[in-house]
């Protein structure tokens, strides 16, 4: 069952990451640097953003059923599964959140926008560290150093992300790139995971 569970958590880490490529090649009015990723759920990109969201929820929710059916003693499980299962839930619900363009005004939905794309940076990066940890534990091959470095640039990126928000005047030259690196670390981080649980099930 295991075996199962990790390989469709693979594909769909692997269609959300491919899909998240292509809704940056494909026309759009924003650009990479000055444009939050979620602005592309508004406008002429939104269905293609959409269709990411959904993508990346099911990918939570099947992540989490994984872990919980491959590590039944992990001490971490009851917080990390809470946690991913957190996640697919912010996921189900941000199609119907749409957030506030760069240089709109401030909405009510936009301020829940927000408040929900705090919450699924900080959930996915709380997780970074237990499976690291597990990896390093449970295998000795190199999959928990290399979660280990993929949680430092996730650490690195968010740092950054923070700071541009706060340093208004840093906003339009790094945002957009840092949030970036931050979701591709990620997206990463947890197909490495999924990969992980393949080679050591």
């Amino acid at each position: 069952m295991i075996t199962g569970l990790a390989i469709t958590a693979l594909v769909l880490g692997v269609a959300r990451l491919v899909v998240f490529v292509a809704l940056h090649l494909v026309r759009s009015d924003y650009n990479i640097v000055e444009h939050a990723v979620s602005d592309y759920a508004v406008g002429r990109t939104r269905t293609l953003s959409s269709v990411m969201t959904w993508i990346t929820a099911a990918f939570w929710g099947v992540l989490a059923l994984a872990t919980l059916v491959a590590f039944p003693d992990w001490k971490d499980l009851t917080g990390v599964v809470a946690c991913l299962l957190a996640l697919a839930a912010i996921f189900i619900v941000l199609p119907f959140l749409p957030t506030d363009v760069e240089g709109t005004h401030a909405t009510t939905i936009g301020r829940l926008h927000m408040l929900a794309a705090i919450a699924w940076f900080a959930l996915s990066y709380a997780c970074m560290g237990n499976f690291g940890r597990l990896f390093q534990d449970a295998s000795p091959q190199p999959w928990g150093t290399t979660l280990v470095a993929l949680s430092w640039i996730a650490l690195v990126s968010l740092i950054v992300l923070v700071a541009a928000l706060v340093i208004r005047q840093a906003r339009r030259y790094v945002f957009g790139i840092a949030e970036r690196i931050f979701i591709l670390s990620v997206t990463l981080f947890y197909i490495t995971v999924a990969i992980a649980m393949l080679a050591t099930s």
